[in-house]
């Protein structure tokens, strides 16, 4: 029947059809594989239009993405995606909903395109364990002091950690940031550095709630594909190198290995002490030991002179006599915090 059905029409007649008859998600529902794929190919074909006319080319338009908007053949890489995904989420809700007679198809389905887009959205997002409806909650705005410019970044963010898109050469899309706080707060004068900086601002707030940020980032950020790195040619005819892509900002791996090398440090001092060995000699040996040598995984990604700890300046700290008092006397109170008694 299908075979004989394929000679008579095309697989879009045949949607067109089965829609007028009301039976196009029941036929669907009930069809072989081989069917299936058949009418699907036809429903795209009638579908994709109306999304890239009626959903990609405005949307494309807001973004300021005229090259996009120009045809569908000029759609970049990411925007493609998007426009897929909505074709899908449409053709998916028409062998759904096509449960009564359509006359009018395309009518029908220009009716449905904003619902069923959305809908394919949230559900895609939900497949990321991202939030299918971002917001920010009043504990993160009351962090934020209530700033309209950052209050939009946080959602910006919620919204990105959840879609498939990626930019190159990093982790947000700091151009597009950049155009719309200039929209929002009419100051033409700061640049990405700036709101690479406010994106830092508003991932430490979210911080606060640990269990809630890695629900609502870390984890929908960590299904995301990483960009594909384009060579980029240098003077010599070779290749520069690109730049890793951290999903934890080096400042704050910096503090994380301090802070171990610091509580490493405590525990030391605390057992030779208790040994009885005489303080001042044991801070100068821990902070040179424990400060002066870094575990040798700290600096494979790092340049040369851009460690967080400088070994030379350890040195210098110990052999200051006014400074490494000050440091013991520090030692000295830390020790005893930790060897008093809990409630007193």
């Amino acid at each position: 029947m299908a075979g004989t059905r394929k000679q008579q029409h095309s697989a879009a007649d045949t949607v067109r059809e089965l829609a007028r008859q009301g039976l196009l998600a029941r036929h669907f529902r009930e069809a072989s594989v081989e069917e299936g794929r058949w009418l699907r190919a036809g429903a795209v074909e009638i579908v994709w239009p109306l999304v890239y006319l009626r959903v990609t080319r405005p949307v494309e338009h807001r973004r300021g993405h005229h090259h996009c908007a120009a045809g569908l053949h000029r759609l970049e890489p990411d925007c493609l995606d998007r426009f897929h995904d909505d074709v899908e989420a449409v053709v998916d809700d028409l062998f759904v909903r096509a449960d009564r007679p359509i006359t009018n198809l395309e009518g029908w389905l220009t009716v449905q395109l904003p619902r069923a887009t959305v809908d394919g959205h949230r559900r895609r997002r939900g497949r990321r364990g991202a939030a299918q409806r971002p917001r920010v909650p009043n504990w993160l705005a009351d962090a934020l002091e209530r700033d309209t410019w950052l209050v939009e970044l946080a959602k910006s963010i919620l919204d990105w950690v959840g879609v498939e898109a990626t930019v190159s050469g990093g982790l947000w899309p700091l151009t597009a940031w950049t155009e719309r706080r200039i929209v929002v707060t009419g100051d033409h004068t700061v640049g990405e550095a700036v709101v690479a900086a406010e994106v830092e601002l508003v991932l430490t707030a979210m911080r606060r709630r640990t269990p809630w940020y890695e629900r609502n980032v870390e984890r929908p950020l960590g299904h995301k594909q990483a960009p594909v790195h384009s060579p980029v040619g240098d003077p010599s005819g070779g290749h520069a190198e690109p730049e890793p892509l951290a999903l934890v900002p080096r400042h704050e791996v910096d503090d994380a290995l301090l802070l171990a090398l610091a509580d490493r440090a405590i525990t030391l001092m605390e057992r030779r002490v208790a040994a009885g060995e005489e303080v001042h000699t044991v801070v100068a040996d821990v902070l040179a030991v424990v400060f002066g040598t870094l575990p040798a995984s700290s600096d494979l990604d790092r340049e040369p002179g851009h460690d967080p700890v400088n070994a030379e300046q350890v040195a210098a700290l110990v052999g200051d006599p006014d400074r490494l008092a000050r440091i013991v006397a520090t030692v000295v109170e830390l020790l005893g915090r930790r060897n008093r008694p809990s409630g007193r």
